[in-house]
């Protein structure tokens, strides 16, 4: 599993319940494909992270955390392989007190028809159904959701391939009405391969997403009181949330709406046959009205983009990775990347949970370094089964005018991987 910190586990007490879940999916579609009934393919990936969080405002104040992340994907194809049914379980815990777990199940599928005289082209249509459940400590945030997608593949030219689609994501929040959602999502990529080895990407989205009523709430609220960091720590309760800020922006008694323009542009060369290095820059804008709640992620909690709200913010970022794959299957990988974001409607908070003063809006400037060992076990003697063995490091420095958001971690992370 790569980088299991990115999008951790928060969970708690009951952390071996995801493993059991899983382990039991691995032997029902296991025996599955032995009978011959079915031939799908599954992956299953586990993973342990220990970090250390320090807080600059905290000098020798450090706290040590671990994370588990387990997931489990399968798929199915049929019709010629043009149809493919897959399903997604995404689980994990986080050792800070409290029942800070999730379990996120996620189900659908696709449908790809060649079209064109030369059936060069390929029109894909996706539906997708998803429910997401937390550990009691933050059970509000629960949701439901369903998507629509349509994507159109064009070759146009041997080394260029076009990519233009649209999204639809509609999302219920049982328990907590003002994050109830329509997320609307249009983009277009180009990619070109060139001769030298070396491919161009460009990419924009043009999205839009209707909030539910505010009903005229206050402008600027916090609800779910933040649990209180251990004495003498200095964290004041990093990574312990989420709660749940409103927006500053004014109260309204009708629907908000905001919009969001994203961009990128990646170079990728390949040194040798084996090894690859790539650049990238992405921005993202937005505008309109902000969500009226926003949940208070945890440390190390980024772009999951719904708690994580792309809406919330605006955004730069320049990253740059390098990979090599030696002839045995082992792989190392590097990445490095400078995030900015300005949130567009959030209230900045001091250490003891209030509003700065001049009630200045979030602001974040992030640094991240990871690097990464995978090592595949016994390849020649596991016939249709791969195991993957992985070792990682991650460096995120999150620097944030809100003290929530205020620290540096250090990260090591093991996993293991099974596929079929």
């Amino acid at each position: 599993m790569k980088h299991v910190v990115v999008h951790p586990a928060i969970g708690g007490r009951r952390g071996g319940q995801p493993l059991c879940l899983i382990v039991l999916l691995v032997l029902l579609f296991g025996g599955l494909a032995r009978s011959g009934s079915a031939q799908p393919g599954f992956t299953v990936a586990l993973g342990r992270a220990f970090n250390s969080v320090s807080d600059p405002a905290a000098p020798g104040a450090t706290d040590s955390r671990q994370t588990t992340v387990a997931t489990f994907e399968v798929e199915h194809l049929a019709a010629a392989e043009r149809l493919r049914l897959f399903y997604t379980l995404d689980a994990g815990n986080y050792t800070t007190p409290g029942d800070w777990q999730y379990y996120l199940h996620t189900a659908g599928a696709t449908w790809g028809v060649p079209v064109g005289s030369a059936k060069q082209h390929i029109l894909y249509l996706s539906g997708s159904g998803s429910f997401r459940s937390n550990g009691a400590s933050w059970a509000a945030a629960d949701y439901r959701a369903a998507g629509l997608m349509a994507n159109a593949e064009l070759h146009p030219a041997p080394v260029v391939t076009v990519r233009l689609g649209y999204r639809l994501d509609v999302r219920d929040f049982p328990d907590l009405g003002e994050m109830d959602q329509v997320q609307h999502d249009g983009f277009g990529s180009v990619l070109i391969a060139l001769p030298t080895r070396t491919t161009l990407i460009s990419e924009a989205h043009l999205g839009t997403k209707r909030y539910a009523d505010t009903f005229g709430m206050p402008a600027s609220f916090q609800t779910a009181e933040m649990p209180a960091a251990p004495p003498g720590s200095g964290l004041m309760g990093r990574g312990v949330g989420p709660g749940l800020r409103g927006g500053s922006a004014a109260p309204s008694l009708q629907e908000n709406r905001a919009g969001m323009v994203t961009w990128l542009a990646r170079v990728a060369q390949s040194l040798t046959d084996r090894t690859g290095v790539s650049f990238q820059y992405a921005a993202r804008t937005t505008f309109g009205r902000v969500s009226p709640v926003l949940v208070t992620t945890p440390a190390l909690y980024f772009d999951d983009r719904v708690y994580d709200d792309p809406f919330a913010s605006g955004a730069r970022v320049i990253s740059v990775a390098a990979k090599r794959v030696f002839a045995g299957g082992m792989e190392l990988e590097a990445q490095a990347s400078r995030s900015v974001k300005d949130y567009n409607a959030v209230v900045a908070l001091d250490a003891d949970g209030s509003g700065l003063p001049a009630l200045e809006l979030r602001a974040d400037r992030i640094w991240r370094a990871s690097a990464g060992w995978t090592v595949p076990i016994a390849r020649s003697k596991s016939g249709p089964l791969a195991l993957d063995l992985s070792i990682d490091y991650l460096f995120t420095r999150h620097r944030s005018n809100d003290a929530f958001y205020n620290y540096t971690t250090h990260t090591i992370g093991l996993g293991a991987k099974v596929s079929y």
